[in-house]
């Protein structure tokens, strides 16, 4: 377990402990649980868990959405390259 310094004004260490004698935590555990909370979960990536499958479950919003080839078919060609 990791230990992590963090500055606050006082009115905010009191409301912090306040809030964690209420809820019967230390104040470590308190902010722990706020953070594990207003955080999401992340996978080895650093995605949210779930965002694949929650894109993969909307895939038919987009079935509509214009392909690659009708984008660029009244696009004219390329310059031709410089040579170095």
């Amino acid at each position: 377990m990791s230990q992590v310094t963090i500055y606050m004004d006082d009115d905010a260490i009191a409301r912090a402990r306040a809030s964690a004698a209420a809820a019967r935590l230390s104040l470590s555990a308190w902010v722990a649980k706020l953070v594990k909370e207003q955080t999401p979960a992340v996978d080895a990536n650093g995605y949210p868990v779930g965002f694949f499958a929650e894109i993969a479950a909307q895939s038919d919003a987009w079935k509509d959405f214009p392909q690659t080839e009708s984008l660029r078919a009244n696009e004219g060609s390329d310059l031709p390259r410089e040579a170095w």
